[in-house]
């Protein structure tokens, strides 16, 4: 039977995984990294119980026999774990040794199952008729062609043939392609800093900027990129950013004051310079007029350290923020909205 792309996905992680017995918890984690959208849709645990039920019919995974180890707190139940069946033993001696296309030796070597092997022998498929000499294509695209599934070789990504450098993305003539974020260029004066990109973390905050930007730029002010991070996302949306037009010569940053909100421009800025392209630094006059204006709020307690690290791109900062998150506090950066910035344009007139 064909499996939905969620589904072989999780066919995919249940094969490598190093022991039989594979916890709900791993499953879940491989579901969102596949389909980002099942962090937060209502229609997530449905949608992973249905691919799990396709497994199981499938002969792939087993379910536990025991009511016991199922979680009934929401529905559909979840069971908290899955088990691999057994592998038939392959006789390799009986087994009529392959002949690979030398790029292909390498994997030809690992591969044992009937799915490598299938997968192999597509590869050298498209090999044979011309492959090495396409153009590289976004992964998706490739993917389509190859398996009938765009979303194919995001999982097979995962697996030992490619983990193992075995097989490659640029074999078949595609990579990866970073997600994009949302961004709008407002002409305006030439910035004498050179133009800027000004990121917001939150899409409500983002909106306010733009249209701060877009007044200020009215009457004389400087024209920018100002775009949304995505979350989660922006360390990844980041590499995009050589697509804008005209090209930021900075990226400046303005999020929540609190340990995710400062890991995420952290994090980006090494995905960023690692690319060649400029760090990602704070709009410190919008956390500045931040910690002078926003409510703090209760949050999870941080140690020391932890605070002091996740901090520290916050640079002049950094103490303040470590202050709030070793104590339990956070500060959103909603604070800083629309009738704020149009009293006090000149802190975004500064970044």
């Amino acid at each position: 039977m064909k499996l939905t792309a969620l589904a072989q996905h999780l066919a995919d992680t249940v094969a490598v995984a190093p022991k039989q017995k594979i916890e709900v918890e791993t499953l879940y984690v491989a579901s969102v990294s596949f389909d980002r959208s099942l962090a937060t849709t209502p229609t997530a645990r449905g949608e992973i119980r249905a691919a799990l039920d396709e497994l199981v019919t499938a002969g792939l995974v087993l379910f536990p026999s025991a009511a016991r180890y199922f979680d009934t707190r929401d529905t559909p139940p979840l069971p908290m774990w899955v088990r691999r069946p057994p592998r038939e033993r392959v006789d390799r001696q009986t087994r009529s040794p392959r002949v690979w296309p030398t790029a292909l030796e390498a994997a030809g070597r690992i591969a044992s199952r009937s799915d490598e092997l299938s997968l192999l022998d597509r590869v050298a498929t498209f090999l044979r008729d011309g492959g090495a000499t396409r153009p590289s294509v976004p992964t998706r695209e490739r993917s389509l062609e190859l398996f009938g599934d765009e979303k194919r070789l995001d999982g097979l990504a995962a697996t030992r043939l490619f983990t193992s450098g075995a097989l490659t993305l640029n074999l078949l003539r595609c990579h990866s392609v970073p997600i994009p974020f949302v961004s709008q260029w407002v002409p305006g004066v030439n910035d004498p800093l050179g133009a800027a990109l000004l990121i917001a973390e939150n899409h409500h905050t983002y909106t306010s900027l733009l249209e701060v930007t877009r007044h200020n730029a009215a009457v004389g002010g400087s024209g920018r990129h100002v775009g949304y991070g995505t979350g989660n996302q922006f360390p990844s949306a980041v590499l995009s950013v050589p697509l804008l037009s005209p090209q930021p010569d900075r990226i400046v940053y303005f999020g929540d004051v609190d340990l995710k909100g400062l890991q995420i421009p952290a994090t980006a800025s090494t995905a960023a310079t690692r690319a060649g392209l400029p760090a990602i630094v704070p709009a410190f006059p919008l956390y500045e007029l931040l910690f002078e204006v926003g409510q703090e709020l209760p949050a999870a307690r941080v140690s020391a350290d932890a605070g002091a690290e996740a901090a520290a791109w916050l640079g002049v900062l950094a103490e303040q923020a470590c202050d709030l998150l070793v104590g339990g506090a956070r500060l959103p950066q909603e604070a800083v909205g629309y009738e704020l910035l149009m009293r006090r344009g000149e802190a975004l007139d500064r970044v």
